[in-house]
C-alpha cells in the first residue's frame, strides 16, 4: 500500500473552476488536479487572483483557500507585480515543499532564487502573441509596456525556476526553442474530472438559445480569436452548408480582444446572407451547461492554431461525443487521428470542412470515434495525473523528507 505524502504546496492561478466567474480549460484543470494531489495526503494552499468577487459556497475537496484577491479595482500597470508580490508574500509565511504556478501573468516571478517552484508551462504572452501572429508594434502604445512587462516577467520565472512541469510535449518543444537554456523539465498531462464531466453531459440542462430540432449542429469550443481557428471554423461551416444547408453552427466561447480579434459582423461575411441565421453565439458557457452542449452536438470541433494542450478536447472525449481537432501542437498527445477522433492540419478551412462532412454524412463513424475516445480518457483523471505530477516533482528536486 503507498504510503501517503507528508507535504505542502502552494498554488496560485488566475482562473479556477467553482470559485471564478470565469474559467477556461486551465481553470477546470486546476480544479480537478488540486484535490488529487490532496487524496496523495500532500496539503495544498490556494491563492486565487480573478478581476470578479469570489463564487459562493465552493466545496474545495481538502484544499485551504489561502487567499482569494479580487484585482478589479487595481490599475493595469500595477496587476502583474501586485500579484507576484501577493505570491512572495504568501510564500514567505509558510514552509512549502513545493511551489505550483503557471507561466501565464508571471506570479512567481519575485519569489526567492532558492525557492522550490515548479512552472507549470501551459501557456505564455509570448506564445499566445505568436499563435495569433502579433507582434508588439501591433498593440497601442498604452498597451505595449504592459505586454512587454509581462513578456520579460514570465521568462524571469521560467528562468528562476527550479523545475518545470510542461503539460505536453509541444510546449516543452515550444519552450526550448525559445529559451536557450531552460531548468530541468518533465511533462505531465493535465486532467480533468472524467466521471463528473460524463455524467454532467447527461444530467444538464441546454443551453439557452441551443438550436431547436434535429438539423445536424457543429459545435465550436474556444475563446472567439484567430489562435483558437474561429476564422477557419466559420470559412469552413460555408462549405459544410453546401453540402448540409440544413446544418447549424453554435459559437461556444467568450469574445476576444475585440482591438485585435474578429468581431461578429467579420465572422459572418464568410458566410451568404441567406446562412448568416443558422449561427447560433451562446458566448462563455458557464458550469455544467457546456458538457450538454457537447452531448447534444453532432460534432464539435476545436481547429486551434496550435493549442498548448486543449482540455476541452478532452472534455469532449470524456463525454463521448465525435472531435475534430488540429494536428501538430498538444492535441497529439492525446488523440489519434481515424480511431478517437480527426484531425486535420491546422489553417486549413477545407480539411476542416471535409471532416465536418464526414461525421455528419457517417453517423457511424461518429459513434465509434466517441466510443473509443471515452474508453481512453482514464488516465487523463485528476489521480493518476497528480500521481505523476508528485512523482515528477521528486525528480526534479529530490523527495521530501520529513524528520522523524
Amino acid at each position: 500500500m503507498t504510503q501517503p505524502r507528508s507535504e505542502r504546496w502552494l498554488v496560485a492561478v488566475t482562473e479556477y473552476a467553482g470559485l471564478t466567474e470565469y474559467t477556461g480549460g486551465i481553470g477546470r484543470h486546476y480544479a480537478s488536479l488540486l484535490p488529487g494531489l490532496v487524496r496523495l495526503g500532500i496539503t495544498v494552499e490556494l491563492v486565487v487572483f480573478s478581476d470578479g468577487p469570489m463564487v459562493p459556497d465552493r466545496d474545495l475537496d481538502g484544499v485551504h483557500l489561502l487567499r482569494f484577491h479580487n484585482t478589479s479595482t487595481v490599475p493595469r500597470a500595477l496587476l502583474l507585480p501586485e500579484r507576484a508580490r501577493q505570491v512572495r508574500k504568501a510564500y514567505r509565511r509558510g514552509q512549502y515543499d513545493r511551489v505550483l504556478l503557471p507561466e501565464w501573468a508571471a506570479l512567481g516571478a519575485f519569489l526567492p532564487v532558492r525557492a522550490p517552484l515548479l512552472t507549470n508551462l501551459a501557456t505564455s504572452m509570448a506564445l499566445a502573441n505568436e499563435v495569433a501572429g502579433r507582434a508588439l508594434s501591433d498593440f497601442p502604445l498604452s498597451s505595449r509596456i504592459v505586454v512587454s512587462v509581462q513578456n520579460n516577467l514570465e521568462s524571469r520565472q521560467i528562468r528562476r525556476s527550479a523545475g518545470l512541469i510542461a503539460i505536453s510535449h509541444a510546449m516543452l518543444h515550444w519552450t526550448m526553442r525559445r529559451f536557450t537554456e531552460i531548468p530541468p523539465a518533465r511533462v505531465v498531462r493535465n486532467c480533468i474530472d472524467v466521471d463528473r464531466v460524463a455524467a454532467a453531459a447527461r444530467s444538464s440542462e441546454i443551453p439557452v438559445g441551443w438550436p431547436a430540432g434535429d438539423n445536424p449542429t457543429v459545435l465550436f469550443l474556444g475563446r472567439l480569436e484567430r489562435r483558437k481557428g474561429v476564422v477557419e471554423a466559420m470559412r469552413a461551416f460555408a462549405q459544410v452548408l453546401e453540402a448540409f444547408p440544413n446544418a447549424h453552427l453554435v459559437m461556444a466561447g467568450a469574445s476576444g480582444d475585440r482591438r485585435f480579434e474578429p468581431d461578429r459582423a467579420e465572422l459572418l461575411s464568410y458566410l451568404s446572407t441567406a446562412s448568416r441565421d443558422l449561427v447560433t453565439w451562446l458566448g462563455h458557457v458557464p458550469g455544467d451547461a457546456l458538457y450538454r452542449a457537447i452531448h447534444e452536438a453532432t460534432v464539435t470541433i476545436c481547429p486551434s492554431r496550435w493549442e498548448g494542450f486543449g482540455n476541452v478536447a478532452l472534455e469532449v472525449k470524456a463525454i463521448g461525443s465525435p472531435l475534430v481537432c488540429t494536428a501538430g501542437s498538444g492535441f497529439d498527445d492525446f488523440c489519434e487521428n481515424g480511431v478517437d477522433c480527426l484531425m486535420v492540419a491546422a489553417g486549413d478551412p477545407e480539411a476542416l470542412a471535409e471532416a465536418i462532412i464526414q461525421v455528419f454524412a457517417r453517423p457511424l463513424l461518429g459513434v465509434e470515434l466517441g466510443r473509443v475516445a471515452a474508453a481512453r480518457v482514464a488516465p487523463f483523471a485528476a489521480d493518476p495525473v497528480a500521481a505523476d505530477l508528485a512523482l515528477a516533482a521528486d525528480d526534479l528536486l529530490g523527495a521530501v523528507r520529513k524528520p522523524l
